[in-house]
């Protein structure tokens, strides 16, 4: 991904190939919450962990093409910030010190492989 997603729209074309299956903005916030707790994001960013509690319901429940609306632009800014952050590292190479990392997290938290 070399270009900044700008609208909730390309996010859900980002996060899916059938963005339909996002039928509300809290749908599309619990894609990219989940694509950030992947281990290969999670190493180098949770920032995203609060994201949806800093979301009001109003805009957690409302429909993807009704984003534009201006009551919502400091929401919408939120999840585009996470967005691009959280999309670029998820399409990167891991090196060996990330893979070091998530394994003393795995390790550190209890988890197998």
């Amino acid at each position: 991904m070399a270009e900044k997603i700008e609208t909730i729209d390309e996010l859900a074309f980002q996060l899916s190939d059938d963005p339909s299956d996002f039928h509300t903005v809290g749908d599309l916030v619990d894609a990219l919450v989940n694509l950030g707790n992947t281990d290969k994001v999670y190493v180098c960013h949770d920032d995203h962990l609060g994201l949806k509690m800093d979301l009001s319901s109003t805009f957690l429940s409302t429909a993807i093409d009704e984003t534009v609306d201006l009551q919502f632009e400091e929401e919408v800014s939120r999840v585009l910030e996470q967005a691009n952050i959280i999309i670029p590292l998820s399409e990167r190479p891991l090196n060996q010190d990330d893979l070091d990392e998530i394994a003393e997290d795995r390790a550190r938290l209890g988890l197998s492989d």
